[in-house]
């Protein structure tokens, strides 16, 4: 298993003949990039390749549990995993432990054997594309294309599962379908409401990009349709490092409320005991690179701030700020070649604008022209002039 990225899911031997999965997190295709470093993101994600390496290890196993909180993600890397669930030899149980949604819902249906919470979740939707790029008419059909496949691999799938028709199916899909503990099973998506060991919570972040179900931090990314009875958080939670690949802890005892003693043997066990403690640790545990990535941004802008006066192109500078990044040296010297550029075109516009006034072929006029009214000829200044500047050679003294 990878020893240097963390990931949202463990796995674990429960006996020689048992496993047991645990998935906390969102579904993706491949690891993205971290967007201050250009490196692989180091934070919690269930990565399909990676997935699917470790899952060899449970090859012969006669019974696999997989625990799912998983708001989804990418369809296609949840079909593959729904795929090679089912594919092994084992008896497959899925337990919704608080939200299987989107493509998370996909991977709950590979169980043999289903089981839900009272409070658990699940949610099934048309999919959904982000588009960041110039698009044609054509490339846009294409992608329609695209989605109306993956919405009816979708449907087929949940079909199988739940033996209901495919327009059922489909309806439930187009409005975002929304279902709770015993709804699950009624409609077909689980076998059985199990007891719950610990009450299930969900809400709302501030800013209603995530969902808090159970501590773990899930994006609501391609949600149109979120439940409106969930409570909305002040304080944003962080994703909890719950699969985070390390020994359990320790079988110590931990005195809590006034010297009762709590037999604390895992992670989950912590988590459930002293969940403030546990937010706050991760809360304060920000990444080096992201500091490194904000701090540098920071001088980059303060930089460009520090030359804007100086230079005449106002969007030039805002481009150069927020649109296509530059640093102040490289706006500086971009902001040159733009001056040197309209210099030299100011200067052929004065010699085009010279040549068709035809001041060139302007004579010179006799000085005495005549005399304004009231004044003296241009000959009478000149003479005057001349004088003065005869005196000036002579020490002050007039000549005659």
């Amino acid at each position: 298993m990878n020893s240097i990225l963390r990931q949202a899911y463990k796995m674990e031997a429960v006996g020689q003949d048992e496993a047991e999965i645990t998935m906390y997190g969102e579904v993706v295709s491949s690891r993205p990039l971290n967007w201050w470093t250009g490196e692989l993101d180091d934070a919690d994600y269930i990565v399909l390749d990676e997935f699917l390496d470790d899952l060899n290890t449970l090859k012969g196993k006669s019974r696999v549990t997989v625990r799912l909180n998983s708001v989804g993600g990418d369809l296609y890397a949840g079909i593959a995993i729904y795929n090679r669930l089912k594919d092994l030899d084992a008896e497959i149980v899925t337990v919704n432990d608080g939200l299987a949604a989107s493509a998370g819902s996909i991977i709950f249906e590979a169980g043999n054997v289903r089981q839900v919470h009272s409070g658990s979740n699940l949610m099934i939707h048309q999919c959904a594309l982000r588009l960041d790029d110039s698009y044609n008419s054509k490339a846009l059909k294409e992608i329609i294309k695209q989605l109306d496949a993956g919405n009816k691999a979708a449907a087929n799938i949940y079909v199988e599962a739940t033996g209901r028709d495919y327009m059922t199916i489909k309806m439930m899909m187009d409005r975002e379908t929304w279902l709770t503990g015993q709804e699950i099973v009624d409609n077909g998506f689980a076998d059985t409401v199990v007891g719950d060991s610990t009450p299930i919570t969900m809400s709302l972040s501030e800013d209603k990009a995530f969902i808090i179900c159970n501590g773990v931090r899930l994006p609501t990314a391609g949600m149109k349709n979120i439940p409106s009875g969930l409570p909305v958080m002040k304080v944003e939670a962080k994703a909890l490092p719950a699969v985070e690949k390390q020994p359990p802890l320790e079988d110590k005892k931990i005195e809590k409320d006034g010297g009762n003693e709590m037999d604390i043997k895992t992670v989950d066990e912590l988590r459930a005991a002293f969940p403030d403690l546990c937010n706050e640790l991760v809360n304060g545990a920000k990444s080096e690179a992201e500091k490194t990535g904000v701090e540098a941004e920071r001088a980059r802008i303060k930089g460009i701030e520090a030359i804007e006066n100086a230079i005449a192109d106002k969007a030039m500078v805002n481009s150069a700020k927020y649109e296509t990044p530059l640093t102040a040296e490289q706006l500086a010297f971009k902001a040159m070649q733009a001056q040197a550029a309209m210099g030299a075109v100011m200067v052929q516009k004065m010699e085009g604008d010279n040549k068709a006034s035809g001041v060139g072929e302007v004579k010179a006029g006799p000085i005495d022209g005549g005399s304004p009214a009231g004044g003296k000829t241009d000959k009478q200044e000149v003479e005057e002039i001349l004088a003065l500047y005869k005196a000036s050679k002579n020490g002050g003294k007039k000549n005659g």
